[in-house]
């Protein structure tokens, strides 16, 4: 049963942006699309039309937008240092804009953006305990629902999943300002802001709502956890250079902030550069519009909780127990590497 009305979570459209990945085995969103059958409305591909010809299909819809209008609507909404080279790398965020205007001309008043290399989900942390639950309670089904729900119930413009790579807060939150990235739902129709890119799409975007004088802000629930593939060179990953977060720090001097922590940028030598929000980035706060349905929101988010926590003890458990069996079972290893058989039992 779901949190949201079904009428409204029928309204949403899952929107997967992609480029730069034709073969399947690449967009690793996909293993995730059936979770949405019957949930929402029917998952849809987002391609470039130059691109689409060499998509391999998974029986989902590939809708494509030309590539005249993306260089145009780029040209228009470009944030990057050097401007855009006729028939070169424009990013994501046309396809971004694309998706938004292809939810509003189907009726649909919100759309569920993602990007296709989404590997992971889990509740709470990135642990074999969080994995089970999600999958466990319905997968990508599950947080469309929950973001749909905190959307509504909220002034959230835009809300999203929490990436796996950020450190998360040790309070447990239904939901507060902050960045979405990769997994977010965002309101179309009247009020709904432009997209602008190239790099850090989904942060300016962010600062958008959340900065600006409109109520609406940007929200992320911290229960729900997603990570990416990682290892790849393709997509947008392809063109990350050190140049990726120098236009956003200009835009946003007194919350963004630059830095090298590295020597190298996809091996290719030049410094790789980092960006980071303080706080008060996202200046517009979070306010509840629907009492009731934010509150049976924060009662599931307690119970996976709970059901968290029972799990990720169990694990320890078992864990320890394991380390304990193979600890006694060879005491001669233990007492040559001049520790005893208790010490393991101990650090699980």
């Amino acid at each position: 049963m779901s949190l949201t009305p079904a009428d409204k979570l029928t309204g949403v459209l899952p929107v997967v942006i992609s480029g730069g990945r034709p073969q399947l085995r690449q967009r690793t969103t996909a293993r995730f699309l059936s979770d949405l059958h019957g949930i929402t409305a029917d998952p849809v591909w987002v391609v470039m039309d130059k691109d689409a010809v060499s998509y391999e299909g998974d029986g989902h819809e590939i809708a494509t937008y030309p590539r005249g209008w993306a260089e145009e609507y780029a040209a228009a909404h470009w944030t990057a240092l050097r401007p855009p080279e006729p028939g070169g790398f424009l990013g994501a965020f046309p396809g971004r804009e694309y998706a938004c205007r292809l939810a509003e001309e189907r009726g649909h008043w919100a759309v569920l953006q993602l990007d296709d290399n989404i590997d992971r989900l889990d509740c709470f942390r990135r642990t074999p305990a969080g994995k089970r639950i999600a999958a466990f309670h319905g997968g990508m089904g599950m947080f469309a629902d929950v973001l749909t729900a905190v959307t509504l119930s909220t002034n959230g413009c835009m809300t999203g999943a929490f990436l796996g790579s950020v450190s998360p807060a040790r309070k447990l939150r239904v939901s507060r300002i902050g960045f979405p990235y990769s997994l977010f739902l965002e309101r179309t129709g009247p009020g709904r802001e432009h997209w602008y890119g190239p790099f850090e799409d989904d942060i300016t975007h962010a600062y958008q709502y959340g900065g600006g004088a409109a109520p609406g802000t940007a929200l992320v629930v911290p229960a729900l956890v997603y990570h990416k593939e990682n290892t790849s060179k393709s997509g947008m990953r392809a063109k990350y250079n050190s140049e990726r977060s120098v236009a956003l720090q200009r835009m946003f001097p007194e919350t963004a902030s630059i830095g090298v922590r590295k020597a190298h940028s996809n091996g290719e030598g030049a410094p790789r550069v980092f960006h980071k929000m303080g706080r008060g980035a996202i200046r517009t706060p979070m306010v509840i519009t629907d009492h009731s349905l934010y509150s049976t929101v924060a009662s599931q988010i307690r119970s996976l909780a709970e059901e968290f926590s029972g799990m990720a003890q169990q694990d320890v458990r078992a864990r320890v127990n394991r380390r304990a069996s193979r600890s006694l079972s060879s005491p001669g290893r233990d007492q040559s590497n001049g520790q005893a058989p208790s010490h393991h039992a101990r650090e699980g």
